[in-house]
């Protein structure tokens, strides 16, 4: 998808910025409750030393934080995936009342002169395509962008040689998925193509 169409689709979630912020914060706080729950795990672990040795008095308030980090994830993850699906199906549901009223637009010979699959697999197929695009999109953007910075602060705390290694690692992890996503974007077009013609 080049940069002038995906403009043109984020035109359409415009409409649901409050929706947008509010599934951007449940992402932040679910995944920090996430990222949380192995610091509170190592903590735990640390006051167990030796046999008999087990410091019980400070257990319960981790296993509570632990607790509570656990349901945090749980609650906001939902939340976020809730607004995320609004966001998605809202705009999907635009989308696709605009292609209708196009189509009762354009005249008679431009219907007749293009193949009828082709025409229903762009009202269909494609904008299901979108739908599912923009739902794991909109998701994936949103918890790697705190996941990626919350993993790079907890492990600059517990070590910071790790942490160079992962930072000096990260930029070659993301030419190889943009080579991928570069890569295989002309093989969906044949699929698309593909199944017009079936339609």
């Amino acid at each position: 998808m080049n940069k002038t169409v995906l403009k043109r689709l984020l035109r359409f979630t415009k409409p649901y910025a409050p929706f947008i912020v509010l599934a951007f914060l449940c992402a932040f706080i679910s995944v920090s409750c996430s990222l949380l729950v192995p610091v509170l795990i190592g903590d735990a672990v640390d006051l167990v030393v030796g046999m008999g040795q087990v410091q019980f008095a400070a257990m319960p308030k981790i296993l509570l934080l632990l607790g509570l980090a656990i349901a945090g994830y749980t609650v906001f993850q939902w939340l976020m995936s809730y607004f995320t699906n609004v966001i998605t199906y809202r705009t999907v549901k635009d989308l696709r009342l605009q292609v209708f009223q196009k189509l009762n637009q354009v005249p008679l010979k431009y219907i007749d002169g293009m193949p009828h699959g082709d025409i229903i697999s762009r009202i269909a197929g494609d904008i299901d395509q979108i739908s599912e695009g923009l739902l794991q999109g909109v998701t994936q953007l949103f918890t790697g962008i705190f996941t990626i910075l919350g993993t790079i602060f907890f492990m600059v705390r517990a070590n910071v040689y790790v942490a160079l290694v992962v930072i000096l690692l990260t930029p070659l992890s993301l030419f190889v998925a943009s080579f991928i996503a570069k890569n295989s974007y002309k093989h969906f077009r044949s699929q698309m193509d593909t199944q017009g013609n079936l339609s």
